[in-house]
């Protein structure tokens, strides 16, 4: 009930409007006064036990202004209905719109509510991001958490806008049929952005594919992952160049990644020596020569025990190869080339001979001839007979 002498003189009615509007005016005050308090008290105690601040202290921080907001403007809509209830004519002008000050009302209601689920959402979020990501195993999180900061006030406000659509009383069948189809055409027209999306995505949450890690394509680039984004991938090749691949060509091509489970890389050095060497020695010079360079090089992974194993009867030589592992797939090149100029060097030494292809043709270029092929041309030897044979 409205009081009788409110409605004696407009100016009466005119201070009580005014002074409802401070009263909760000056509410809102003392409930962001409280917040400020809660707020400071909460960063104090975080300070003294974790160093950083905590969850309460984020959660205030983010309510403070949504709530002394909501105050304010509960405030005019009271004094908005005290005006309705009023009889003086001063006050004509506010009768008879009661319905629709009730749906600004919900509108503004709605508003707030968006308002303060985003900011809830956001300093949640963020204080996920600041406090708790980093001590994570993976690196998921650090990545995929920034987009869905940044999209989620996006979905609380598109909700909000949508249920107060409902409330003026426009109806939202049709838009979102709208949006359907508009979704479905700007899907089409964005399909290789989107594609590029989802495929940064799955890379992400599978986790196979980090920083630093070398990287080849199946007929294409080779080199170290620099970034794992949402629409490419950046490698750095060995010329120092920097190469942006799009996810969804690196989702569909055949990757090999050389620092999948360990950064080790394990080097095969195939070799050939002549038939007339003794494999034995062969087999003994070339571990020596290994372990020398397991030993002398950092690069050499310490722990593995190189390896000899002959593989062919070659066409000039009998073929093996040098097994040894680096420890990473740049130190690779260091063990290989290093492992190569001592073979060669150590094999001069020890009178070990590596052939050159040759080819013995049996009756060329003439009858009881032999020819000799060797790689630079074909040699005419001399009469069989006159060689014992």
């Amino acid at each position: 009930m409205i009081p009788e002498f409110l409605n004696e003189t407009g100016a009466r009615g005119l201070i009580a409007v005014v002074g409802v509007v401070l009263a909760w005016f000056l509410a809102a005050t003392v409930i962001h006064f409280i917040f400020t308090a809660m707020v400071s008290l909460n960063e104090r105690i975080s300070e003294r036990s974790l160093g950083t601040r905590i969850l309460n202290a984020r959660l205030l921080s983010g309510s403070r202004r949504p709530v002394m907001l909501f105050f304010i403007i509960l405030g005019i809509f009271m004094a908005y209905l005290l005006m309705t209830r009023l009889t003086h004519p001063t006050f004509d002008f506010a009768n008879g719109h009661e319905r629709w000050t009730i749906r600004i009302w919900l509108v503004s209601v709605i508003v707030q509510a968006s308002y303060l689920g985003s900011r809830i959402v956001q300093e949640l979020l963020k204080w996920y991001i600041e406090n708790i990501s980093k001590r994570t195993g993976s690196d998921l999180d650090d990545k995929l958490l920034p987009m869905v900061r940044r999209i989620a006030p996006i979905l609380v406000y598109t909700v909000g806008a949508l249920m107060a659509l409902d409330i003026v009383g426009i109806t939202i069948a049709p838009m979102l049929a709208g949006l359907g189809i508009a979704g479905i055409a700007i899907g089409l027209a964005l399909q290789p952005t989107l594609g590029n999306l989802f495929s940064g995505m799955f890379m992400v949450s599978e986790g196979e594919l980090n920083e630093d890690d070398f990287i080849e394509l199946d007929g294409g680039p080779s080199g170290f992952v620099v970034d794992v984004g949402w629409r490419s991938t950046k490698i750095r090749d060995r010329f120092n160049n920097l190469i942006m691949i799009p996810n969804s060509k690196l989702m569909e091509s055949v990757m090999t990644n050389y620092v999948s489970q360990s950064t080790a890389v394990t080097i095969l050095v195939p070799c050939g020596v002549s038939y007339q060497s003794d494999l034995e020695k062969v087999e003994q010079v070339s571990l020596e020569v290994a372990n020398g360079v397991r030993d002398d090089l950092e690069e050499a992974v310490d722990d593995f025990d190189p390896l000899v194993r002959f593989s062919d009867f070659g066409e000039s030589n009998i073929d093996f190869n040098v097994i040894m592992q680096a420890n990473d797939r740049l130190g690779s090149f260091v063990v290989k080339h290093e492992l190569i100029k001592r073979l060669h060097s150590r094999f001069g030494q020890e009178g070990i001979e590596i052939n050159y292809p040759v080819r013995r043709l049996v009756g060329l270029p003439s009858e009881g001839m032999d020819g000799v092929f060797h790689g630079d041309g074909l040699q005419v030897g001399e009469p069989a007979e006159d060689r014992g044979e």
